[in-house]
């Protein structure tokens, strides 16, 4: 049997401790110390004989002096810091990364939320420094409608929740907010926007600009406004926005549009993968076809290329010998075909991981997911969770 994680809380105020520890005590899932801060030594580990496996620092008001102190300590041999800050801003954010915080939970916290963070940090920890490999993987359509974003939206829920990387989920698409109706939420910066500064974003700032899904996902893509003129050309900013993402996150994913240009080159310059939607007819298969003549064209062979047959039926008239003749030396995988649940988990923003996890599309899913992450996902059985839209609504 595992040992349980040791986790040290503290804080200043006892209330809001002893609170939290309570809370935390009756999950039953850890080995707590609690230690209030007084006056005097800011740092929670100073003169600890047994250092915890995570720190969970709960800042009171005005708590930004005492993430001052963090930042002078030395971050090596300490155990990831997750901090909660009930006023929380901006400023209180960039101090606790550059304290050393893996996660930072501002308002109200939800007990949820912080052991989902106080897991995700202690197995991240666990890993060698030298053992992350960033990957790029690049999702698009053989031809248009053929589920792209929909396969990209289910990828990343299933990496960061199952897989358990940290995953950032962007999308090309400049006119329409495409990632947004996936999981219900409001996009908080737009990609343009962050394109315009990419030059200086630093971790923590790119952090900030991506908007959170409850799971832990970060997502950026278009935000809608009311100017409808040709938009600059910022894709010198998508390259360095796309080296800094892979250096801060374990996988990237990127929808990228039908289409070659100076946005989707530098996609594919630093791809590691790309996944090739194609449906079960002849036009999908001749302009899949196409698509892989451009990319060849662009360095890519097809060797690099995962071909997902998405809507997949067995009785179809195009078959999978037909596929595979027309995707040759392309690995190919096939999603079923489900209409009913997949339109049911699109129009409540619910990911089919947590809409139907027992689903032959989840599993499916879930199955290539692993195979792209490198690591396993299982689909157990399960139902349809049924929400309303605004119970879906969590902490973004």
């Amino acid at each position: 049997m595992n040992p349980k994680l040791r986790v040290l809380v503290a804080g200043r105020s006892k209330p809001a401790l002893a609170e939290l520890y309570a809370k935390l005590s009756a999950e039953n899932r850890y080995e707590l110390q609690a230690r209030h801060i007084e006056n005097g030594h800011a740092d929670p580990l100073y003169g600890l004989r047994q250092v915890p496996d995570v720190l969970v620092m709960m800042l009171a008001e005005g708590g930004d002096h005492d993430l001052g102190e963090l930042t002078k300590e030395q971050l090596a041999h300490r155990p990831p810091m997750i901090v909660t800050a009930q006023h929380g801003d901006a400023q209180t954010m960039r101090l606790a990364m550059q304290a050393g915080a893996r996660d930072f939970l501002p308002g109200v916290l939800h007990t949820k939320d912080l052991i989902a963070s106080i897991d995700r940090a202690a197995a991240q920890h666990a890993k060698a420094p030298d053992a992350r490999s960033a990957s790029l993987i690049a999702i698009v359509n053989a031809k248009g409608g053929s589920g792209a974003t929909f396969v990209a939206s289910n990828l990343g829920y299933i990496m960061s929740t199952v897989s358990r990387q940290s995953t950032a989920l962007l999308s090309l698409d400049m006119q329409f907010e495409s990632l947004a109706p996936y999981f219900d939420v409001t996009i908080k910066h737009g990609l343009m926007e962050v394109l315009e500064g990419a030059d200086e974003l630093d971790a923590v700032a790119l952090d900030a600009y991506l908007t959170q899904h409850s799971s832990g996902l970060r997502l950026l893509a278009a935000k809608l406004d009311n100017s409808f003129e040709p938009a600059a050309d910022r894709s010198a900013g998508l390259a360095t926005l796309l080296d800094k993402m892979t250096a801060q996150y374990e996988c990237v994913l990127v929808d990228m549009p039908r289409r070659l240009d100076r946005y989707t080159q530098a996609t594919l310059e630093r791809a590691t993968r790309i996944v090739l939607v194609v449906q079960q007819t002849l036009s999908h298969l001749r302009d899949a076809k196409r698509m892989l003549q451009l990319f060849r064209h662009h360095g890519i062979s097809n060797s690099q290329v995962l071909a997902v047959v998405n809507r997949y039926e067995k009785n179809s008239p195009i078959g999978m010998e037909d596929i595979e003749g027309a995707l040759q030396g392309v690995q190919i995988v096939t999603i079923p075909s489900d209409f009913k649940t997949v339109a049911e988990s699109i129009n409540l923003g619910v990911p089919m991981y947590q809409h139907a996890r027992g689903s032959a599309v989840t599993k499916a899913l879930a199955s290539l997911a692993a195979s792209l992450s490198g690591r396993p996902a299982r689909a157990a059985s399960g139902g349809l969770f049924g929400k309303t839209f605004s119970s879906l609504l969590g902490r973004d």
